[in-house]
């Protein structure tokens, strides 16, 4: 080889001339060349490819799509292993955009397919595709095609785009024979599985005071289906999914420049209303089927059928607390307020604006059409307990009801999706466990209650402004209710603080009415009794006096009429009445009469009309009633 590169320059021939003639003779030239050419195309596959890629897929992708952009910084696949990796993705449109850092998808194309009946359950198949997400965000920030309609309900010029939305009504029927080849996917990707380390969801933008973000770590997400809950339905919709330190949180919206609503707490980058160590969410959804002429009939337990209306289940099963690490804790914290109230009801006007229209009563679906949905069910479960804090500003200073609740506390809702003659009916009902309630007085105690049941149920007419009843009920069992004077202004700042700070409109009145019972059954209501009202604050040995009254039965209605705007005054009904009912009195050791009265207790004699000494008249049959804090000694 050296003597390929030997170069021999005549006196009349240049070094250039020459080493250009004689170089590209020589194998070395040829090495380079290839050694060059080697190390550019492994420096081009290890760095540029996967950008290269994503280059030409967001071309063609964005000459595919025509609502939105869509974006891939660098994308690589690999046949063997059905794997494609990917990073830095986005799609963004007028509504919402979809951002992910990185992630990469598994298809298991070798696995082999197998037929399945329709309403056969796949959820112990093999898992065909998986999907990992890393620092995943889903931002809501618009919602055009409402928007553009109600542009067009109120006769207004049209200037948002109503986007990539399509009119149902328009759309043209699907055959059963097409509607059974749609669902063949499911047999080729029985179950998919979505991981996700890191993800949150937003919904505002800069026109709101607050942002709403859902936040979460670690999350599990897996699809798939399972027999329908009735015959009449095809199958049904599962998903379920896992997550860990998940948190609901209201922040400051970015660029906001309106008047500024300072939240009762701080607390880092937001208010946090919810903070779970661990959340379990299980979604179902049946998929409709088709409507027959005949009646329906169930099959009942003893084998006898009979005719009933059945409608395709939807829900939605929360539970939260159950958690798998123990530097998140399990306990659920809850802050919620008049100050979260007004972020809500923002944000729920914002996306949701009121249209103003009367709404059309629902019609049953004529044969050959898809069954329709009646109500969306949702519950939600504390596995390990729950604490909730309300929270509101008086003179700029923090005030709080604060709310333990124990293992087993549920929430349940039932939202409608029916229109009947009347309207609907929204409901909402619950348990609350070991309840404790507290307050931030310097007098802290207030409710204590083995169990405290709730139902809410709200009658919203077909018309926007026509009267709503709102009926609350509470049931309390096994309750001791610590009173002072000093509650009362309390809980009047707290109304005060929730009550509408707005200068009352009446084109956007709304007459609605409150019933609102209560029953306490086996209470005990406690009234601090000390002289010149002196109350002992300290957390240990207090020495109050008490006067309590006991019964088995405490029952409480009243209504709160808002049905004239403005008024000057407002008729309240009331009714409070009591099952047998007895007054006991407590005195510290400190005080003077204490020995005086218990001497007195311990010795009297009390006879009837007939002269006979009644036995225990004050406390017969005390030792079957419940009492907690005041039990006779």
């Amino acid at each position: 080889m050296s003597s390929d590169l030997k170069l021999k320059i005549p006196a009349n021939e240049t070094f250039l001339s020459r080493w250009n003639q004689e170089l590209p003779e020589s194998t070395f030239y040829w090495f380079l060349i290839a050694l060059a050419a080697a190390i550019a195309w492994v420096i081009y596959l290890t760095f540029y490819n996967s950008r290269v890629l994503g280059i030409i897929l967001t071309t063609i992708l964005n000459k595919l799509n025509k609502y939105g952009h869509i974006k891939f910084g660098s994308f690589s696949f690999s046949v063997l292993s059905g794997k494609f990796m990917f990073r830095d993705v986005h799609y963004i449109n007028e509504d919402y955009s979809i951002r992910i850092t990185d992630g990469f998808i598994i298809f298991r194309w070798w696995r082999p397919y197998i037929y399945k009946e329709q309403a056969e359950d796949l959820s112990h198949s093999d898992t065909r595709l998986s999907i990992y997400l890393d620092a995943f965000e889903f931002h809501v920030y618009n919602r055009s095609s409402h928007y553009a309609r109600l542009e067009k309900l109120f006769g207004l010029d049209q200037q948002i785009s109503p986007g990539d939305c399509s009119d149902s009504k328009d759309a043209e029927p699907i055959s059963d024979n097409k509607r059974k080849s749609s669902y063949r996917w499911r047999d080729l990707v029985p179950v998919i599985k979505v991981d996700i380390l890191s993800g949150r969801c937003v919904f505002g933008n800069q026109l709101l005071p607050s942002t709403l973000v859902l936040s979460f770590e670690d999350g599990r997400v897996m699809y798939t289906t399972k027999p329908p809950s009735t015959t009449f339905d095809k199958f049904m919709h599962i998903i379920k999914c896992t997550a860990e330190n998940f948190r609901v949180i209201l922040v400051p919206s970015p660029k906001y420049d309106g008047p500024k609503d300072e939240p009762p707490r701080f607390m880092g980058e937001g208010y946090v209303v919810l903070q779970t160590s661990d959340i379990n969410i299980y979604y179902y959804m049946d998929e409709p089927g088709i409507t027959t002429h005949e009646p329906q009939r169930l099959q009942l337990a003893n084998s006898d059928y009979a005719m009933s209306s059945t409608y395709p289940c939807i829900g939605l099963d929360v539970k939260c607390g159950k958690s798998r690490d123990l530097k998140y804790g399990k306990t659920t914290n809850i802050s919620y307020g008049p100050w979260v109230d007004r972020q809500r009801e923002y944000l729920w006007k914002f996306f949701y604006p009121a249209d103003y229209q009367t709404l059309d009563v629902s019609q049953d679906p004529a044969p050959g059409q898809p069954r329709q949905y009646k109500t969306f069910d949702v519950k939600m479960s504390m596995i390990s307990g729950a604490v909730l804090d309300i929270l509101f500003t008086k003179n700029k200073e923090t005030q709080a009801i604060h709310m333990n609740m124990g293992q087993g506390t549920y929430l349940e809702t039932s939202i409608p999706w029916l229109t009947a003659e009347g309207g609907y009916t929204s409901r909402i009902n619950g348990q609350l466990l070991r309840l404790d309630i507290s307050t931030s007085l310097h007098y802290r105690s207030f409710v204590e209650a083995e169990t405290l049941e709730f139902s809410v149920e709200v009658k919203y007419p077909k018309v926007w402004n026509d009267p709503q009843d709102w009926i609350i009920d509470l049931t309390a069992c096994k309750a001791s209710i610590w009173f002072i004077f000093e509650h009362k202004h309390f809980i009047m700042d707290l109304l005060d603080e929730w009550s509408e700070k707005k200068r009352a409109d009446i084109f956007h009145f709304v007459p609605y009415t409150w019933y609102i019972n209560l029953i306490i059954k086996e209470f005990e209501l406690i009234l601090l009794a000390n002289e010149y009202n002196w109350i002992d604050c300290s957390s240990t040995h207090q020495e109050n006096a008490h006067i309590a009254f006991c019964g088995e039965k405490f029952d409480m209605s009243f209504t709160l009429p808002y049905t004239d705007f403005l008024p000057t005054t407002v008729n309240v009904d009331m009714f409070i009445g009591g099952e047998s009912v007895a007054a006991r009195l407590y005195l510290p050791e400190t005080n003077t009469s204490h020995q005086v009265l218990q001497a007195l207790s311990k010795n009297m004699k009390i006879m009837d009309r007939n002269g006979n000494v009644l036995d225990g008249p004050f406390g017969s049959g005390g030792d079957k009633q419940w009492r907690n804090i005041t039990k006779q000694k």
